[in-house]
């Protein structure tokens, strides 16, 4: 291009309103196109915006992703870094950014958010300090009540204390989820509640919180995914309780309805398949063919992968494939260092 017909678009553009070139907010609701619009305001419970001289409103379960006008360019890199489970990265690159010299809270929180996600994602992983990211995570939530993180930051916070055995802990931020006022929150919290229920091996008290989220679940056309995860958590306390035959027939009917995007719950429905098996007799075959899923279509969950290949190194010293259960232990162990599986 010619410096003339620079300039000229140079003063063109100078010309023209500022509103022309200011740049939008933009909200991505799961399953739907980015929206570009002008947020007016944020909550716990969702986000409102402006488009076209309409408001909307977005509640914080159906939100996607959130980019706003005021952010730094680099921090949509970081947002999709974060995404794809590029943690470390996605770390490295939140060091250059200082959120104490970004004048908008909203950007602030932002930021603030994705350095603690980033961290509680590994230390789950076993790949990090668990108290730590633990830490940060409920900093957050203290620092910022009104952020639309704010369900996923407790459930997070949740997620972190199940792991270090402290499950009455753990429950009480589980509990944050059934006080929104949206049944997806609610649902999510009896799920939740029910997992560190299982965790600490109180199995009739999970049984109840799974079948609580259930009933709501089916009064949601909507919840479809919460119902199968749901399931998924009653076939875990039925293979605990003296009914794996039922827990196999459960997981395997939620395996069949899950949709392929859902990997982290196809991961948890191999795992819950492979220990209702290994509560029956003569079945470690069909529950080591459960946890291989894991181990080579299911790995991305750092968390399931980890307790799959426990299972699967206990598994092959059973059926006495020496050979493979040191395989299986020593990716457990390179991979998953500070993971409880690992240890055990």
């Amino acid at each position: 291009m010619k410096a003339s017909r620079v300039l000229s678009l140079a003063v063109c553009c100078s010309l023209l309103p500022a509103a022309v070139w200011a740049a939008d907010d933009t909200v991505k609701k799961m399953g739907d196109p980015p929206v570009k619009c002008t947020i007016t305001s944020i909550s716990k419970d969702g986000i409102k915006y402006e488009k076209n001289g309409k408001e909307e409103t977005v509640p914080s379960y159906a939100i996607e992703s959130v980019r706003l006008a005021a952010e730094p360019a680099q921090l949509n890199l970081i947002r999709n870094q974060v995404n794809n489970g590029a943690y470390e990265n996605a770390l490295k690159a939140l060091d250059k950014i200082d959120p104490e010299t970004q004048e908008n809270q909203d950007v602030k929180a932002e930021l603030t958010y994705l350095r603690a996600y980033s961290n509680a994602r590994l230390a789950l992983g076993g790949g990090g300090n668990i108290s730590d990211a633990g830490q940060q995570i409920n900093s957050f939530i203290k620092t910022y009540p009104n952020s639309f993180h704010f369900y996923p930051a407790n459930e997070l916070a949740g997620d972190l204390l199940v792991e270090l055995g402290k499950h009455d802990a753990a429950t009480n931020f589980y509990k944050a989820l059934s006080g929104s006022s949206a049944d997806a929150w609610k649902i999510k919290a009896g799920i939740d509640i029910g997992r560190a229920k299982l965790s600490e091996k109180k199995f009739d008290e999970a049984l109840k919180e799974f079948d609580t989220a259930l009933e709501l679940a089916e009064k949601d056309t909507k919840a479809e995914t919460q119902k199968l995860s749901a399931m998924l958590g009653k076939a875990a306390c039925l293979a605990q309780t003296g009914k794996p035959e039922e827990g196999v027939k459960l997981a395997e009917s939620v395996i069949g309805k899950l949709p392929t995007e859902e990997v982290d719950l196809h991961a948890w429905a191999y795992v819950v398949l492979g220990k209702c098996y290994r509560q029956m007799p003569d079945h470690n075959k069909q529950a080591l063919l459960a946890f291989l899923h894991v181990d080579v279509l299911y790995f991305s969950n750092p968390q399931l992968h980890a307790e799959a290949l426990w299972n699967l190194a206990s598994l092959w010293q059973d059926l006495k494939k020496v050979d493979r259960a040191t395989q299986a232990t020593t990716l457990l162990k390179e991979r998953y260092p500070n993971s409880a599986w690992a240890k055990l």
